[in-house]
């Protein structure tokens, strides 16, 4: 046994695309004491050279990477792979997913013994070191920590072994080794390195260590790096480690692999031009970043992508702030498993499907899927907005994206509107770009295609915001009908109506104008996929032109703020104000503004 020598082993399974931050750390608190250090990222070895092929490998590193269809060809090329090694080893399951927590196996499995043998066995002959460090940086980690500390007890019994957490995994499945620390309590592991080195440091401050690990090789075409939170001691030191990172590895993207707990480091960035982040973060800190820096742009910092976490009741300003990142050109990721309650998880679910344009992605731990493990994607068909019409073709392509270090390039290299309007058909290989082929179509009642009618009332219905008593009735009755289609699916739909007699005659006596030769835009029904992509302003574009010898009037109710705004950006004013019995609430009677008369008298 060497007794000068540690050796760090990064454990399967976790993702391949980045090192480990854990380890990093580990092999810079060793660094300094001029300990011989050796690094084995089995993790990357499994994945590189147990499982994949030189031409899954090859790709990931290539410029080929950034073509999504060739992406998804790869991808399902990946998920084969797994499930046929997987079935060599049952009851072992393996799978690389863009979603933390779904790279899943039992523990002491027939799969890792395997491993252990052919590998491990190998790298611990040839260094034999004194001790062994476990550096787990995610929880399904677990699983082949706790494999190799078994093997490392009965073959070499001598070597002592550690676990290094970047936070406590606690459960019955926590790892058996000799001693277990966590950067949580950073002092706890430097007085073990002392002890058991006979050193005499007392500085606590560490700079983690990536040149042991083969960056060259890592499932990406370029080097992202992870960071943790709890080594910054202020914004200074911040970003003069990652200008340090930059200088010596070309890195330029980074990913924070705990929560932040403040914005603070990205709203008084330093001039590192070219830099893009991936961040954790809890709602709550993004209240207290927008009281004190109101309109600062987290997007022109770096910060690409934000995985929330801690999410409590869905609140209005939580809402707002969501929404103005999303313009800033932030990708929103919501994570839904960390002890939400079930109210207030279905309450963001809905929010969720209605809104893909504000939360672009999420996570959502819902019990087991197909294959017997933790669904993760999943949501409850009575939650999904949009349900009861026809589907779009595949899903969002974010879906298939095999890691978070490649959404983060993903959204680097395409932009967040252009990542959200693609969708992926799994079976065909094939992906849609929404939004680059639609028309637009302006139709009497009598004059729309078999089935047009009945999908349009069903897409007035998924909306949710009208009476559907009346609903075809009203439709086959309209002055016309406007609707928005791509790849033959309706995406889109607006009408202008005639009202009924008796609230032409309401309207007439609370504003005291003449309605009677008004028609009335709405029914104004935009698929959540289809939202910010224009659809609405190009429907209320063309019916106006088509009015004829009619005024258009809409009712918007008065906290409905979201549709006041794009009203005011299509040229429509509220005329007037007020209280509906029916509904309980403000109404706001809106015109475009052209058809407003000089000398009316306006009632606001």
């Amino acid at each position: 046994m060497n007794k000068k020598t540690v050796l760090i082993v990064t454990p399967p399974f976790t993702s391949p695309a980045i090192p480990s931050s854990t380890g990093a750390f580990a092999a810079g608190c060793f660094l300094r004491e001029a300990i011989n250090t050796i690094i084995y990222d089995a993790n990357l070895e499994f994945f590189v050279d147990h499982i994949f092929s030189k031409k899954v490998i090859d790709f990931f590193k290539s410029e080929s990477f950034y073509d999504p269809e060739k992406y998804l060809i790869t991808r399902n090329q990946i998920d084969d792979l797994l499930l046929l090694y997987s079935a060599a080893f049952y009851p072992s399951r393996i799978r690389w997913s863009f979603l933390s927590g779904s790279v899943i196996d039992e523990s002491q499995n027939p799969l890792l013994i395997s491993f252990c043998h052919e590998k491990l066995d190998l790298m611990l002959k040839q260094v034999l070191p004194k001790v062994v460090i476990l550096a787990l940086d995610s929880e399904t980690q677990v699983s082949g920590a706790n494999t190799i500390i078994h093997y490392i007890k009965r073959i070499f019994p001598e070597i002592q072994t550690i676990v290094l957490q970047n936070n406590n995994h606690g459960g019955n499945n926590t790892p058996a080794a000799d001693h277990r620390f966590s950067l949580q309590n950073l002092p706890l592991f430097l007085k073990w390195i002392n002890t058991t080195w006979k050193r005499k440091n007392q500085d606590t401050h560490v700079e983690p260590d990536f040149s042991m690990f083969p960056l060259k090789e890592y499932l990406t075409p370029e080097l992202i790096l992870p960071l943790q939170t709890c080594i910054f001691k202020d914004m200074f030191f911040f970003w003069d480690f990652v200008a340090k990172l930059k200088e010596k590895y070309g890195a330029k993207g980074f990913l924070f692999e705990n929560q932040l707990s403040s914005f603070e480091f990205f709203l008084k960035k330093k001039e590192l031009p070219g830099l893009f982040f991936g961040v954790h973060a809890d709602m709550e800190d993004l209240d207290k970043t927008y009281a004190e820096n109101e309109y600062q742009n987290l997007f022109s910092s770096g910060t690409t992508l934000i995985q929330w976490k801690s999410l409590e009741k869905k609140e209005p300003s939580k809402i707002k702030k969501l929404w103005d990142l999303s313009k800033q050109g932030v990708w929103n990721h919501v994570n839904l498993t960390d002890h939400t309650c079930s109210a207030i998880k279905n309450d963001w679910l809905r929010f969720i499907s209605l809104n893909p344009n504000i939360a672009h992605s999420y996570e959502n731990l819902i019990g087991n899927g197909s294959d017997g493990k933790s669904d993760l994607t999943g949501m409850d068909p009575s939650l999904k907005a949009y349900s009861g019409v026809k589907q779009l073709t595949g899903e969002p392509f974010w879906k298939f994206l095999s890691d978070p270090a490649h959404l983060l390039l993903y959204l680097k290299f395409h932009g967040k509107k252009n990542l959200f309007c693609l969708r992926a058909d799994r079976v065909n290989e094939t992906l849609i770009s929404l939004g680059t082929s639609i028309t637009f179509h302006f139709r009497k009642p009598d004059e729309l295609l078999p089935g047009f009618l009945d999908e349009i009332c069903a897409m007035v219905e998924a909306g949710g915001s009208v009476d559907t008593a009346y609903v075809r009735y009203n439709l086959e009755r309209a002055y016309l009908i406007g609707y928005a289609e791509e790849n033959g699916i309706i995406v889109g739909n607006s009408s202008l109506k005639h009202p009924r007699e008796e609230f032409i005659q309401r309207l007439n006596t609370i504003t005291g104008l003449d309605f009677n030769h008004f028609v009335e835009r709405g029914y104004t029904s935009v698929r959540p996929e289809y939202r910010a992509l224009g659809v609405g302003s190009r429907l209320l574009e063309g019916l106006t032109k088509r009015a004829g010898q009619f005024k258009i009037f809409s009712i918007i109710s008065e906290d409905n703020t979201a549709t006041h705004k794009i009203a005011k950006k299509n040229k429509t004013k509220k005329i007037a104000v007020y209280y509906s019995e029916k509904v309980g609430k403000k109404l706001g009677i809106w015109m475009p503004e052209n058809m407003i008369e000089k000398d009316w008298e306006l009632k606001l």
